[in-house]
C-alpha cells in the first residue's frame, strides 16, 4: 500500500498518525528486495556520518601536530571530535531529512531538504569539530606541556590570535572539507528523494496492477 497525504480520505483508506506512518515507511525501505533503489535511503546516513568523523579525526589532527601533541590524550579527544560528530549526524540525518523526505513534508521541497542537510553536515562535520578540536588540543598542550598557549587570564582577544595564528595555515584544508561535506550531503539527499519517488512510483504500478486484475477502478 503507498503512502501518501491526502485532505480527502477516501472510505476504505488505512489512516496513520506521524508515529504510525513513519515505521510503516522505514518498514518499506528495510524489506525493499532491490537494493540499488533504496541504497541512499538506507545507506545514506551512515555514509554522512562518516564524512562527519573524517572530518573531525582531521581537523583534530591538525591541531594535535600544530602543538605537537603526539599521542597524548588522543582518546579523550578522538571520541568527542570524531565520534561523537558521526553518531549524531547519522541520527539527526535519519530524523530530520530522511524521515521527513519519506513522509513528504514541506511538499517535498528538494531545495529545502538539500539546504537542510548541508546545514546539518557543515555543522556536525566542520564546525563543531573546529570548536572542539582547538579547546582540546589548547588543554593538553598547557598540561603536558608541550607547547606554549596562553592561558585564560591573559584575555579573549589573546586566545583569540593565538587560535587564528595556528588555525591560519591549514585554512584551506579546511575549506576543503566543508566543500566536500556540502557537495557529499547534497548528493546523498539527491539520491534520497530520487529513491523514495522510485519507491512510490513502483507500488503505484503494483497497485494498479493488483485493481486492474481484480476489475476495479484505481
Amino acid at each position: 500500500m503507498a503512502l501518501m497525504k491526502a485532505k480527502t480520505i477516501p472510505k476504505d483508506a488505512v489512516t496513520l498518525d506521524e508515529l504510525e506512518a513513519t515505521n510503516y515507511a522505514w518498514d518499506i525501505v528495510n524489506n525493499w528486495n532491490n537494493k540499488l533503489d533504496i541504497w541512499a535511503l538506507r545507506y545514506g546516513p551512515v555514509i554522512l556520518g562518516a564524512c562527519s568523523a573524517i572530518g573531525g579525526v582531521i581537523i583534530n589532527r591538525q591541531y594535535r601536530m600544530k602543538l605537537k601533541i603526539g599521542h597524548y590524550g588522543y582518546l579523550s579527544s578522538v571520541i568527542p571530535i570524531s565520534v561523537m560528530p558521526g553518531m549524531l549526524t547519522v541520527i539527526y540525518h535519519r530524523q530530520i531529512i530522511s524521515t521527513d523526505l519519506l513522509l513528504l513534508k514541506n511538499e517535498g521541497c528538494p531545495i529545502c531538504y538539500e539546504m537542510r542537510a548541508s546545514a546539518l553536515q557543515i555543522g556536525l562535520g566542520v564546525i563543531y569539530p573546529m570548536i572542539l578540536g582547538p579547546t582540546s588540543a589548547m588543554m593538553f598542550a598547557n598540561r603536558y606541556s608541550t607547547y606554549r598557549v596562553p592561558d585564560l587570564f591573559e584575555g579573549p582577544r589573546v586566545i583569540f590570535k593565538f587560535l587564528s595564528k595556528i588555525t591560519k595555515p591549514f585554512m584551506g584544508t579546511i575549506a576543503t572539507i566543508a566543500v566536500l561535506q556540502f557537495v557529499t550531503s547534497n548528493v546523498i539527499t539527491y539520491f534520497e528523494m530520487k529513491n523514495n519517488f522510485t519507491i512510490r512510483k513502483k507500488i503505484s504500478a503494483i497497485e494498479k496492477k493488483i485493481m486492474a486484475e481484480q476489475g476495479l477502478d484505481f
